[in-house]
């Protein structure tokens, strides 16, 4: 049996059909604008806030640093009195690396609690002292592209 169909409701049937498709790729370049014009605002953001961000860090990797010296010539005392400076530093610090570190700040901030930890006891194990040291320092350096 064959159904007459009209060619007026046909060609209506294409627009139709045309119309909703083209609506659909409407739909998705807009929102690949808005990604685009969310990642383009966190790029200028980042990039703005780039140049703070040696300022602010490289106290931080210095005192790292220096106390990676001292538990690597055996000064484990002195170390443990570098760090102690540790907090007063990272609280001015942190405010500009955060924004800085998107997915990372995590692991950033976890490291630096572990080595405020680890030197709030006393004088800690080369061991623990080099682990402390090696968690913050190795993430900021990166960070910092030093």
């Amino acid at each position: 049996m064959l159904i007459s169909i009209p060619m007026r409701r046909i060609s209506l049937l294409a627009g139709g059909i045309a119309l909703a498709l083209a609506g659909g790729l409407s739909l998705t370049g807009c929102n690949q604008v808005t990604q685009s014009a969310k990642d383009a605002a966190t790029s200028a953001a980042t990039g703005a806030a780039q140049p703070a961000l040696g300022p602010a860090v490289t106290p931080v990797l210095d005192l790292l640093k220096q106390g990676q010296s001292k538990v690597a010539s055996g000064d484990l005392a002195g170390a443990a009195a570098s760090m102690g400076g540790f907090q007063a530093i990272w609280e001015k610090a942190a405010p500009v690396v955060k924004p800085l570190a998107g997915d990372k700040w995590a692991s950033i901030e976890s490291a630096a609690q572990g080595l405020s930890g680890t030197f709030s006891k006393g004088t800690p194990s080369a061991a623990d002292a080099n682990t402390a040291i090696s968690g913050l320092l190795g993430p900021l350096s990166a960070l910092a592209g030093k």
